[in-house]
């Protein structure tokens, strides 16, 4: 009671004082916590363990899908990443077994990459052959992978279906016509997205909208991950979300929760509005940061949440199978 009178009676720019070094402190031990868990736990050491070995085998077959599904797929591409992949599936082979669906995908788009190649009268390099070749003494009863071939027609035609054949009707778009994009039909799409839940309802996100050619080929070549297919982009959206928003220990990483929910709902969005999309991850080094954040023009205030990079699709076009998990491999119901 005492306490609480006494509280009243200290000026708010006092308690701001006293606050803040208080503050600081219970920040640096939050992050330094998150370090720790993140450098223990995350796919930073040497180590390997099924689930290292699994998030590694899937970032390249799914890198190997995509350049399968490129409007112009180059003859011979990925040779590093593909070597890589091979042997890493031998390794996990060796240690774990073939039980994991994620393994024999990967497998199998080894063997389509090998397939591929063999269509097309392309001689990969030796070093690929051997790694291939070791893949194939024990894979004769895996069929290779095929890519999803679809129709424009065919893509949206559940736009306006139950949300169940619209959701697994969405895909990545990686391939793009020279049509523009009218900008009234992203601005629906925006609007939709607007339903985003948040937290406390402090709707963090915000939007950039770039339709200069030359300007998004320069964000998108300091983004880096769209080889292939980023200069047919039509529009390019950026996401960032307020950090202005949020504050305390508790609410460190809630810019990024609240921004990914409405990356998604975007999608959605587009996707309803007929325009083909693919999302590119904003994971960025401090300085490539500090240089998308010039060529952007955003707010020192604000973080990078994602880019989606948009198009009208040609009539028709290839999508990356991406092997989802079964629902019971990700999902644990709890009595």
């Amino acid at each position: 009671m005492f306490y609480n009178k006494i509280k009243t009676l200290v000026p708010q720019n006092l308690k701001a004082f006293i606050r803040n070094p208080l503050l600081n402190t219970k920040l640096k031990r939050a992050y330094r916590y998150d370090y720790q868990k993140y450098l223990k736990f995350g796919r930073n050491r040497f180590e390997s363990s099924p689930v290292k070995l699994i998030g590694q085998i899937i970032l390249l077959y799914h890198v190997i899908e995509k350049g399968l599904t490129m409007p112009e797929t180059r003859l011979g591409f990925g040779k590093q990443r593909i070597i890589r992949l091979c042997d890493l599936c031998l390794k996990y082979r060796d240690k774990y077994g073939l039980d994991d669906d994620q393994v024999t995908h990967a497998i199998q788009v080894i063997l389509e990459y090998n397939d591929f190649h063999k269509r097309n009268n392309f001689k990969l390099d030796k070093s690929v052959i051997e790694c291939i070749d070791h893949i194939l003494d024990f894979a004769n009863q895996i069929e290779p992978s095929q890519q999803i071939e679809v129709t424009r027609e065919d893509y949206f035609k559940h736009t306006f279906d139950s949300f169940q054949l619209f959701s697994n009707s969405r895909s990545s778009i990686r391939n793009f016509t020279q049509q523009n994009i009218p900008i009234e039909e992203l601005e629906q799409a925006l609007e939709l997205a607007r339903n985003t839940p948040s937290a406390c309802n402090r709707q963090s996100w915000r939007t950039y909208i770039f339709s200069d050619h030359e300007r998004i080929k320069r964000i998108l070549d300091a983004q880096g991950g769209n080889n292939g297919f980023g200069h047919l982009t039509n529009k390019l959206i950026v996401i960032t979300g307020e950090m202005g928003l949020f504050g305390g220990i508790a609410e460190r990483y809630q810019v990024y929760i609240d921004g990914g929910m409405y990356a998604m709902n975007l999608l959605y969005a587009l996707h309803y509005n007929q325009i083909a999309a693919c999302i590119l991850n904003c994971s960025h080094t401090p300085e490539k940061d500090e240089l998308l954040r010039n060529i952007c023009g955003i707010k020192d205030s604000e973080n990078f949440i994602a880019m989606i990079a948009c198009g009208i699709p040609p009539e028709r076009f290839k999508i990356a199978i991406s092997r989802r998990y079964e629902r019971s491999d990700t999902n644990n119901i709890i009595d």
